[in-house]
């Protein structure tokens, strides 16, 4: 078996379950929905009310098994994920794709610009990040 496409799917399954809490999850789940309509068009609407079903199971879940549920969603939809990638190893280009492209937007690009002005022997400290300071 192909380690690439085992990590794949460790990390598609992850991403899958881990954004079902976030804002990014209609992006994820549409874009998980295409790739099965693609890749296997029959069971493209069961996938899609397995990811309902698996959100709702998800964000049901009492604060204390929170983890194990997320663990144990995460091997089930890794389990997919191999299954479609040794099926088709297309697929598994497609999904990675589809990471690295749901990766750069949600990465904020920001513009951080500075001005200062000092006068009479005026201290100006600017970063765009922590800054620790210590002066004696």
């Amino acid at each position: 078996m192909d380690p690439t496409l085992i990590a794949l799917a460790s990390a598609g399954g992850t991403a899958v379950v881990s954004a079902m809490a976030t804002d990014g999850w209609n992006t994820l789940r549409s874009g998980v929905v295409t790739l099965w309509q693609q890749f296997r068009p029959n069971s493209a609407g069961e996938l899609e009310r397995e990811l309902e079903t698996t959100r709702s199971t998800l964000l049901a879940a009492p604060a204390s098994e929170v983890e194990q549920v997320r663990q144990a969603l995460q091997s089930a939809w890794q389990g997919r994920m191999l299954t479609l990638f040794l099926e088709d190893p297309v697929a598994a280009s497609e999904f990675e794709a589809l990471l690295s492209r749901l990766g750069e937007a949600g990465s904020p690009r920001t513009n951080t610009s500075f001005h200062a002005e000092v006068r009479d022997h005026g201290r100006v400290y600017q970063a765009g990040g922590n800054q620790f300071i210590s002066e004696r």
